[in-house]
């Protein structure tokens, strides 16, 4: 004899509205970021423009207010309602946006101003690949010693300081003076601050919600990473534009340059209120004293990260 399983309505209601849940989520950062790039083209006042930014805005309120009420939400609000680990998420989402967008900027200069093939390009960015771990692994140390706030604070002030380096190039720069250096600090500081935060985000996590907290943190670092290169490349080209309209298009090299600087400002800023939210926002201190053997609350969420 067959048994059939009883499904409740509120369940069934509720499967029946994940595919439009993700629809209307999903659909709101593709308005957004197409938004910021079409007013590179069209400009900020443009109809189209505000359009796409006034139906972000709508479709991602609709996803909130849905999940809100619903008995199974796709990110559960309880997830966000704790200060650290919502400011984790909030400095994983500004990280991402000025990493992508040196990332970014950093191949327009080593490609389009100093020559680079696309193989030195990438070869050239290798230093920062070393920083990153070379930072992780001290973070890992040192987090269950110190706790995650002046890891955090620290490194995201080390990122901006390499951004501010960053801001120097020109068109007679070099890969030793205005590059490397440059990559050195960043890269040092963003290990630091994605360890910490990384951490920060899963400690006290109910075990049903670790796989949807795990998982924000990738998803604001990429959701920032896709805003940051939209919004900064088109303050980038704007800034560029006025430039030559200024000087003439005989300084159009020194005006790609200076959009290229004007983007690493604003990603300055995005790291600046990094460092600004988690000095303010996370509270979690070093953890208590365990027994010899036994794992402190900070390397427990260090094993949901890596699952």
């Amino acid at each position: 004899m067959a048994i059939r399983p009883r499904i409740s309505s509120s369940t069934a209601r509720s499967s029946l509205l994940t595919p439009s849940r993700a629809r209307a989520s999903a659909a709101s950062l593709v308005a957004l970021v197409y938004g910021f790039t079409k007013a590179n083209e069209s400009g900020w006042s443009a109809t189209s423009t505000i359009s796409l930014l006034v139906a972000a805005v709508v479709l991602l309120v609709a996803f909130v207010v849905i999940e809100m009420k619903t008995a199974e939400p796709l990110l559960p609000p309880r997830v966000f309602t704790e200060r650290n680990r919502a400011a984790a998420f909030l400095v994983s989402l500004l990280l991402g946006l000025a990493l992508f967008g040196m990332f970014l900027f950093l191949v327009y200069y080593m490609q389009g101003t100093l020559q680079y093939s696309a193989v030195k390009s990438g070869l050239a960015f290798l230093p920062f690949s070393v920083g990153v771990v070379v930072g992780a692994g001290a973070a890992s140390g040192l987090l269950p010693r110190i706790g995650p706030r002046p890891l955090m604070v620290g490194g995201t002030l080390a990122a901006a300081a390499g951004m501010l380096l960053f801001m120097q190039i020109d068109v007679e720069g070099s890969f030793l003076t205005n590059v490397l250096p440059a990559q050195i600090l960043m890269s040092v500081g963003m290990g630091l601050a994605f360890v910490a935060l990384s951490s920060t985000a899963l400690v006290g996590v109910d075990d049903h919600d670790a796989g949807v907290a795990s998982a924000l943190v990738n998803t604001t670092q990429q959701v920032g990473g896709s805003l940051g290169t939209a919004l900064l490349n088109t303050l980038a080209a704007t800034a560029t534009a006025t430039y030559i309209g200024t000087h003439g298009v005989a300084k159009t090299a020194e005006g790609v340059v200076h959009g290229y600087t004007v983007a690493f400002t604003w990603g300055l800023g995005a790291l600046l209120l990094a460092a600004l939210l988690s000095a303010v926002l996370v509270t979690k201190q070093r953890p208590a004293a365990t027994p010899e053997g036994d794992e402190t609350s900070f390397e427990h969420a260090e094993e949901f990260a890596i699952i």
